[in-house]
């Protein structure tokens, strides 16, 4: 297979950068970036001693090569100027336009790409399993898109996602901002917030349950400030 193949996602041409980079080998990485870990494997960076960047995790790079990785998201923001702007793309949508989530909601979406598939014991990766087991491996498409939501904006509280549950996690682009857990539909019932700075990826929020399918508690994004973060998906395959 051949290295280092790059393939351009369109999130923003005017305000940043995406690619999706897999079969890694030595990839060099000259601006600040940031690098989310889509794959199965370690991604190992070439620095003294050696360190690595394990699947589902994030993290902000410069000048450095990363000397493996089979499936990795690189966003690099060359203009942070008016970047609010970017939800003027006639390709991002505000989320009230085109679902039934309320419209007084500054909440924008943008396209969404596919992005390979991986394989893992969804028991492991949710933290309720020390070590995976080859027995409960399952196949999972993975699905990326971009969020913008002005400062002060609660993006609304759930715990559902789809008629078939997937695992998400989100990774920070842009700005500062929270994941927050409820023990209901109210906010009121805070019990957890997660800070999320420009290149983390909180861990999954999800559990499993005993057929193997997703469950969340109640929680949302919050925006501390003016926010662009990714939806990282990996939808069940039949």
């Amino acid at each position: 297979m051949p290295k280092n193949l790059v393939e351009p996602i369109k999130f923003s041409d005017k305000y940043l950068k995406a690619i999706w980079l897999t079969n890694a080998e030595n990839y060099y990485i000259e601006n600040r970036t940031i690098v989310v870990n889509l794959g199965q494997e370690k991604t190992y960076i070439a620095v003294f001693p050696e360190k690595y960047l394990l699947p589902i995790t994030s993290t902000i790079l410069k000048e450095v090569s990363l000397k493996t990785g089979d499936s990795l998201l690189l966003i690099e923001i060359f203009d942070s100027i008016n970047i609010g702007g970017i939800v003027l793309d006639p390709a991002w949508h505000q989320l009230g336009e085109i679902s039934d989530f309320p419209k007084d909601v500054p909440l924008w979406k943008s396209p969404q790409y596919d992005v390979g598939t991986v394989e893992f014991d969804p028991y492991f990766v949710t933290g309720l399993a020390d070590r995976p087991q080859q027995n409960k491996l399952r196949k999972y498409q993975v699905k990326v898109n971009l969020w913008f939501s002005p400062a002060n904006t609660n993006a609304a509280i759930h715990n559902k996602h789809a008629v078939r549950e997937f695992l998400e996690v989100h990774t920070q682009i842009y700005g500062t901002g929270r994941m927050q857990k409820f023990h209901a539909n109210d906010f009121n019932t805070l019990y957890e917030d997660v800070l999320m700075s420009p290149g983390d990826t909180h861990i999954p929020f999800a559990s499993v349950d005993e057929k193997g399918r997703f469950i969340y508690p109640w929680h949302q994004y919050y925006a501390d400030t003016d926010c662009i973060w990714m939806a990282n998906e990996f939808h069940p395959i039949s």
